[in-house]
């Protein structure tokens, strides 16, 4: 279902009000907080909190992009967005968009120390993935891996190798 941006049609509301299926509910906090504007962070905020808390791994990215971007009007906090990184990329998540994201907050320190060791073992994992956000992952990957003295490639290549042997394998 496509919704109007220009104002808030009856169905939005009804679909954002309901809790017909949390796709639905998550599809509709996802886009309030792509709305230009800052009057749909409250009500995208409590449409995708609930789904977060219950581990689901886009509504904590999005929540993540929100917090970091002020997505929607939603207050900058990039502690907070690190955090909803963390759940989402890790190991209940497992998420490699947000893997891309984590690769990035420890690129550039937003909500963390700045560890370009840490950047690439996530944005590693992200590239592994293929999804819509492989390319950028790759360059990141690659951009890091330049970045990197040839003792930390090593040392980066041993612990992309332990998360996943390890950290993120599948129960």
């Amino acid at each position: 279902m496509l919704f109007s941006m220009s104002g808030w049609s009856s169905d939005f509301e009804k679909q954002a009000d309901s809790s017909e299926s949390g796709a639905s509910v998550l599809e509709a906090g996802i886009t309030l907080l792509k709305s230009p504007g800052r009057s749909g962070s409250a009500k995208a905020a409590s449409l995708l909190q609930p789904l977060a808390d219950e581990g689901n791994s886009r509504a904590q990215l999005w929540l993540g992009r929100a917090y970091r971007d002020g997505l929607g009007g939603m207050e900058k906090d990039t502690r907070k967005s690190f955090q909803y990184f963390q759940e989402a990329g890790g190991r209940e998540g497992m998420n490699p968009e947000a893997q891309l994201e984590l690769g990035r907050a420890y690129m550039k320190g937003e909500g963390t120390d700045r560890n370009l060791i840490a950047a690439y073992m996530w944005t590693a994992l992200s590239a592994d993935k293929q999804g819509s956000w492989t390319s950028d992952a790759i360059v990141q990957r690659d951009d890091l891996l330049n970045r990197l003295t040839p003792a930390q490639r090593e040392k980066a290549g041993e612990l992309v190798e332990q998360l996943r042997s390890i950290y993120l394998k599948q129960p």
